[in-house]
């Protein structure tokens, strides 16, 4: 077991370039004010050539307890455990915790999904499913491989794109739910249907402005989507079927 050690000297202690944003710590110095720092949470770091303390988990309470002047208390690690592997067990990073830092660490298929999410509105959960090839829906099959830095965006991917397209039209259009996850979720999941014509769909949201409503649910978003595209049409496509038949058959994720 690892011994914990203390030090009342801040400066030998330095933060990782790979670490999230300071922030939300209200409770946390509200509970280290009335309780100090607990023996069951040591800061995780790793001792440099120089001495220097680099810390791999724990930045928050070491940030708190600079501020408010208490001792640190910590391990030395001499393992090549990763932040995602000391951090799982308790899922204190959200997925804008990995972007953020990947981002900062110069990781361009990371700074390419912040920017479709800042882009399109779209949650970081949807976009790494769209950016990665697949669907909306299918974000948690990436989540391992984006929280450990291996995550690749599926290169020249139109799919995407034309996602981005709609979910743009929508904005301009001046439908304040454009980016609903919901909502984002059935636009990616009616793209798979080979005869689907996105001009056709977008001159209907533009003509039928006043039929796009806030819906509860993916299935009433499906049933106004082709009850939009089919208006004032000869011919009537099933899009809700054709839709779900079509996530079907990739054998993808659809759960939204």
């Amino acid at each position: 077991m690892l011994k914990i050690l203390e030090s009342d000297n801040y400066e030998r202690f330095e933060m990782l370039p790979f670490n999230r944003d300071v922030k939300k710590i209200k409770y946390l110095e509200a509970s280290m004010k009335q309780h100090g720092w607990l023996d069951p949470y040591p800061l995780h770091v790793q001792q440099d050539e120089n001495g220097k303390l680099k810390i791999k988990a724990g930045h928050h309470r070491f940030f708190v307890a600079r501020k408010l002047g208490i001792t640190i208390k910590y391990v030395i690690s001499e393992d090549n455990a990763s932040i995602y592997e000391l951090e799982k067990a308790t899922n204190r990073w959200l997925p804008v915790d990995y972007l953020d830092s990947f981002c900062r660490l110069g990781k361009p298929d990371y700074i390419a999904v912040k920017k479709y999410c800042e882009e399109t509105g779209i949650c970081i959960h949807q976009a790494i499913g769209i950016l990665g090839g697949q669907s909306a829906g299918s974000g948690g099959n990436f989540l391992p491989l984006f929280k450990t830095g291996n995550y690749k965006i599926k290169k020249n991917d139109t799919q995407a794109e034309t996602i981005k397209e709609i979910i743009l039209h929508l904005k301009n259009l001046g439908i304040e739910f454009y980016h609903t996850p919901a909502l984002v979720s059935v636009i990616s999941k009616i793209l798979w249907i080979e005869e689907f014509d996105v001009d056709q769909f977008k001159n209907k949201l533009k003509v039928f402005r006043g039929s796009i409503e806030k819906k509860g649910n993916i299935d009433q978003y499906l049933d106004m989507v082709e009850d939009i595209y089919n208006r004032q049409s000869r011919t009537k496509v099933p899009v809700k079927f054709l839709a779900i038949e079509a996530c079907a058959r990739r054998s993808i994720s659809c759960l939204f």
